[in-house]
């Protein structure tokens, strides 16, 4: 009863505590043990004793659509509630901070060693996308490096859906290295960062889904390494407001406590490197 007499972040729900009990009822690894767990225990096994997800999904749906909600599962097979009338859905709820688990704590440091010898280009491509299409953007485009002319400061572009059915467009410039003020040259110096970020800001980007060139709302500096305090105090004293409200930092470390959470069961394969012994002459 104390879960259902909870804050709620939307009147169109019940209360967080609620939801976030449901999300974890219907964690498919916990329907997956349980399957598991029979067929070591009695080889065969009834199909009356087996756990289906969507059958206890729709078991909970006759109980709640009454209320007008309805359960659903998303592409990572993570439980959500929303509402009939409204469309409002409990995935839209920001998650709360907490520690990671042993399971995401290993994941990071799988992610970590990942980072250590990937490129640029592997890190957006084989992260950076799953990560912000599981976020819930859409259309997540990575520009490659192929026509680095045609970036214009943008390594990749993506849109978000607003619950008033609203677009905003986002695009990240990603950084393999150590973004620092140093004063030293090199496509790292915050100096090329801040050229490279004013260019995105100003350059507008084709969405052919709405056929119209758009503005960008926002943009992610992130960086397989560190951004100093002096690199974001320098890059911000030099922005003046309207163009400050753009810019969203994120480093190796807020982006690996992110990536562990969301990419618990995201293969990593280390970037393989070309040895004399590959080349066939």
């Amino acid at each position: 009863m104390e879960v259902n007499l909870g804050a709620a972040q939307s009147a169109d729900l019940p209360p967080d505590d609620l939801c976030r009990v449901i999300s974890e009822l219907f964690d498919p690894d916990d329907f997956e043990r349980h399957n598991e767990g029979l067929r070591k225990r009695e080889g065969e096994i009834n199909p009356d004793q087996v756990a289906d997800v969507q059958l206890a999904l729709a078991s909970l749906n006759k109980l709640i659509q009454r209320h007008g909600l309805v359960a659903y599962l998303d592409e990572s097979g993570r439980c959500y509630l929303r509402s009939t009338g409204t469309g409002m859905s409990s995935a839209s709820f920001p998650q709360q901070t907490r520690p990671l688990s042993h399971e995401e704590i290993v994941q990071r440091q799988k992610l970590a060693v990942f980072l250590d010898t990937a490129t640029e280009d592997d890190f957006t491509e084989k992260v950076l996308v799953p990560l912000f299409q599981r976020l819930g953007f859409h259309r997540v485009s990575p520009s490659g490096h192929t026509e680095k002319t045609l970036e214009f400061g943008k390594d990749l572009w993506m849109k978000y859906q607003l619950p008033t059915s609203h677009w905003i467009y986002f695009c990240a410039q990603v950084k393999k290295d150590k973004i620092d003020a140093s004063g030293k040259g090199g496509n790292n110096n915050v100096a090329t960062v801040l050229t490279q970020a004013l260019m995105a800001i100003d350059h507008p980007i084709f969405d052919p889904e709405a056929n119209r060139k758009v503005l960008l709302d926002h943009v992610f500096l992130i960086s397989a390494g560190e951004i100093t305090r002096a690199a974001r105090e320098w890059l911000v004293g030099r922005l003046d407001a309207g163009q400050r409200r753009h810019i969203i930092f994120m480093d190796r470390d807020e982006f690996l406590d992110q990536s562990a959470r969301i990419l618990l069961d995201l293969r990593l394969d280390s970037p393989r490197f070309i040895t004399d012994e590959d080349i066939p002459f």
